[in-house]
């Protein structure tokens, strides 16, 4: 720790991996974390914010509303300076972004305000964007509209999934955070606001929500599905003669190849050849939800997965 201790005292809410590593970073600069508040069910062990408060012989709770009276009582005891919301997934309300005497502030792993909203990261990818910001901001009564506090904004590699995305923001975070709890401690911040009807929304994504039909979408869109959706988010997927086949990773084809879309073309040690609504891309890991089995064996070449075109020939032999 620092031999200077800050005299900020925090309540801390957050639960996952982002809020795990920037707990462990306040914790070694020396912060005063009177309260944590985190999900519940989690393992009390140290990937958990819970775990490390028990550890630490820190007080925590975790409300499944965390704006109810007995969460706001709690909060309120603890007399905090500044809340901070690390990966915390619920949104507070007026009573209790009011308590702290300086402010609440979040790390959003999104470009504001381009990405207000839920899945920043996946939705980037989905839209083949070229870079993604990361930002921490001042809390306020709307979803993402607070005023910035700090950004970083990074590269997105073409070969680059949801895992390396996260891995990049989740290392940035911890000092990006300690340096911006500094400059509030030290009144050296500064708040940049944005217009409320400027920028965009994104909306929780459901596992239905990776469902491709090949006849829809364009190989890239089906490329950038899968790399989105992959560990540790639902995956991409689609049907095989009633299987669900999730989808683990893919790759463009070196050659335009083009056929009828959801038809499989090739087997080889690329994977799966097969067309989607322009042309085709290579499937190269897949699984059998269930099973967990490599379904690659029992995909025949020639056969097609989940189409509209398919759906509807299927209904008119039926």
């Amino acid at each position: 720790m620092d031999e200077k201790k800050s005299n900020m005292k925090l309540v801390y809410f957050g639960n996952g991996v982002r809020a795990v590593t920037c707990l462990k970073a306040l914790f070694d600069n020396g912060f005063n974390i009177e309260l944590i508040v985190g999900k519940a069910g989690e393992t009390l062990d140290d990937s958990s914010v819970t775990g490390l408060a028990k550890i630490n012989g820190i007080k925590f709770i975790t409300p499944n509303n965390p704006n109810d009276i007995e969460s706001e009582s709690v909060i309120r005891e603890a007399e905090p300076d500044l809340c901070v919301l690390g990966g915390y997934g619920k949104i507070l309300k007026d009573n209790i972004i009011n308590i702290p005497k300086i402010m609440c502030i979040n790390l959003h792993g999104g470009k504001l305000p381009e990405y207000r909203g839920s899945s920043p990261l996946n939705w980037a990818l989905i839209n083949d964007e070229k870079t993604f910001g990361i930002s921490i901001v001042k809390v306020d009564i709307g979803v993402d509209t607070g005023e910035l506090i700090d950004e970083r904004i990074f590269d997105i590699g073409p070969e680059d999934t949801i895992v390396e995305l996260h891995k990049k923001a989740n290392e940035a975070f911890p000092e990006m955070l300690v340096k911006v709890i500094k400059s509030i401690e030290e009144n050296t911040f500064a708040l940049k606001k944005y217009d409320r009807l400027s920028g965009s929304y994104f909306p929780l994504r459901f596992e239905e929500d990776g469902f491709i039909l090949f006849d829809l979408f364009t190989a890239k869109e089906v490329y950038n599905k899968i790399r989105a959706l992959t560990t540790p988010s639902t995956y991409a997927y689609s049907y095989y003669k009633g299987k669900k086949i999730k989808f683990i990773s893919a790759k463009f084809s070196k050659l335009p190849y083009y056929g009828e879309p959801g038809r499989v073309y090739l087997k080889s040690s690329n994977g799966l050849l097969v067309c989607c609504k322009d042309k085709c891309v290579w499937i190269s890991k897949a699984v059998i939800e269930g099973s967990g089995e490599d379904p690659f064996e029992i995909i025949e070449r020639y056969s097609s997965f989940s189409t509209i075109r398919g759906q509807i020939l299927k209904s008119l032999k039926g």
